[in-house]
């Protein structure tokens, strides 16, 4: 492992990559803070820029955008009341009240450790997991891929908002995008409607960012100006909260990493789940659980370092196996493919460097966060308040500009505009778009697994409980898929009982529908 290390190190020590480090650390920070961007929507404008790039550096910048944007979601959180990514909503339930009393810059400070001490933590996680995944799928075949696959596909159930029905039509819908193009064994032609732009598939990279880009456009232009005062935002005092209070923090801190960086790697639960998870951990444990919500800073450190801790954690299943569990890992897997690797075992084995690279950017992503992230909070003034308008135009220009770029296509332009169009139709119905873009990624790896399966198994369907692996994957997967159902089914059971009562998982999982990281 420590020759990888190296190998990785040397991959990443050059100044071209390191510019880009600090370039997509800066460029997360801002977006974050920009309440209705999402470092989703960032991630899908920058995938195409990063494709005359060599590999290294586009996903060492685009890993500093994924880090950086989830803490800094957290800084309007405090200094607004307006969580710049849903992942951030918790933070204000403490944030906001403390720079009401003043402490802005305490709880400014407090968030950014944390997010440092959170994405450290999940990095180390995620390069040692991963390894060791990695080398056991190694013993993976079609049946056991195929597995994998629908372990993927069950998430829907949890990502899918509170509505099963409307979680489940956004899947099928991805599923059968996932079908268009040309049969993998057969070759027949399939719901191409005679484009042969279309005989190759959807272009993933054009749909996500229709998905997230345009979407964000349309919606920005539908609310108008946002009309923010940016007077009314408290002063920002000394950031640095001293080592006396980080020795407070610490625990608080071990337990948002740890349950961060476990809901990451679970499919489909995203950083929503984890911070409030954590939130209400810390509530139950504290001596004084009445200070939360009044300005307590241990309900700012334990949602900001589990939504830290989530980034490394959902990279684990991507870069070991092959599944991205949330839309975020689908986005690096359409950066991935755009440089021509493939993830799974084959990148430790033929591609050792550039996974390490990948671990050692977290790494360098979070501590850059600290100073950086110090440094950039005096400005944030100015940088909330820049106009809506300006931003969907800018926007909107990258959006075109950036999938045009990548095969000089003018149909991929049309993709991101009818992918943009079908997001704004899915926001208008109360449709979430998360089941979709799994399931998009998701449905020719299980289809063309499990045709693979089949002809090895001579067309029978006992692989499913012969191979000891794909049998056990395949029970997790249906407890996956039933155990939200079934959690939904008692919770609403549990609500007209007691009407009245509002859990922080309720709050949890109606903001699910809204799709920042997950």
């Amino acid at each position: 492992m420590l020759g990888n290390i190296m190998a990785g190190l040397g991959a990443l020590m050059n100044f071209n990559t390191l510019l880009f480090l600090f370039i997509g650390t800066l460029v997360g920070l801002i977006i974050g803070a920009l309440p209705g961007l999402t470092g989703n929507m960032a991630i899908a404008l920058m995938v195409p820029v990063t494709f005359t790039m060599d590999p290294v550096t586009a996903l060492a910048f685009l890993t500093s955008i994924y880090c950086s944007s989830i803490f800094g979601g957290s800084i309007s959180a405090i200094l607004l009341g307006i969580p710049g990514t849903i992942s951030s909503f918790a933070t204000t339930l403490d944030g906001y009240p403390m720079a009401k009393k003043g402490q802005a810059g305490t709880a400014l400070g407090v968030s950014t450790l944390s997010s440092v001490f959170g994405g450290l933590f999940s990095a180390v996680v995620l390069m040692c997991l991963t390894v060791v995944l990695a080398e056991f799928a190694l013993t993976f075949g079609p049946a056991e891929y195929f597995a994998v696959a629908v372990l993927g596909l069950s998430c829907i159930a949890s990502i899918g908002g509170k509505s099963l029905t409307k979680g489940l039509l956004s899947g099928f819908i991805g599923l059968f995008f996932a079908c268009v193009g040309m049969d993998p064994q057969t070759g027949v032609k399939r719901y191409t409607f005679g484009s042969v732009n279309l005989l190759g598939g959807i272009t993933m990279v054009a749909a996500l960012i229709g998905l997230f880009g345009v979407i964000s456009v349309l919606k920005s232009a539908e609310k108008g100006s946002s009309g923010k005062d940016t007077e009314a935002m408290p002063e920002v005092d000394n950031v640095w909260i001293g080592w006396k209070m980080c020795k407070k923090l610490l625990p608080t801190w071990l337990r948002g990493s740890i349950i961060g960086t476990i809901v990451g790697i679970i499919p489909g639960a995203g950083t929503n789940v984890a911070t409030f998870l954590a939130y209400d951990v810390e509530k139950k444990i504290s001596k004084d659980p009445d200070s939360f919500g009044q300005g307590d800073p241990k309900g700012v450190a334990a949602p900001e370092s589990a939504n830290n801790g989530v980034t490394g954690g959902s990279m684990v299943p991507l870069l070991a196996l092959g599944v991205p569990g949330n839309a975020t890992s689908a986005l690096f897997l359409g950066a991935l493919m755009l440089q021509g690797l493939s993830v799974g075992p084959v990148l430790f084995t033929d591609h050792a460097d550039i996974a390490y690279a990948i671990f050692l950017a977290f790494f360098i992503a979070n501590l850059l966060m600290w100073p950086l992230g110090l440094f950039l909070l005096r400005y944030m003034k100015t940088i909330l308040s820049v106009p809506e308008s300006l931003l969907g135009g800018i926007i909107l220009a990258f959006c075109v500009t950036g999938v045009y770029s990548i095969s000089s296509n003018p149909f991929d332009v049309a993709v991101v505009i009818f992918f943009g169009l079908l997001g704004y139709v899915f926001y208008k119905f109360d449709i979430p778009t998360a089941p979709l873009i799994v399931c998009l990624v998701l449905g020719s790896m299980a289809e063309s697994n499990l045709r693979q399966a089949l002809v090895a198994s001579k067309g029978s369907l006992n692989f499913m409980w012969t191979r000891p692996i794909t049998l056990v994957v395949l029970l997790i997967s249906v407890v996956s898929f039933f155990v939200p159902i079934i959690s939904k089914a008692m919770k609403a059971a549990r609500k007209r009982r007691s009407p009245d009562v509002v859990t922080a998982g309720d709050i949890a999982e109606s903001s699910t529908e809204e799709m920042d990281d997950d």
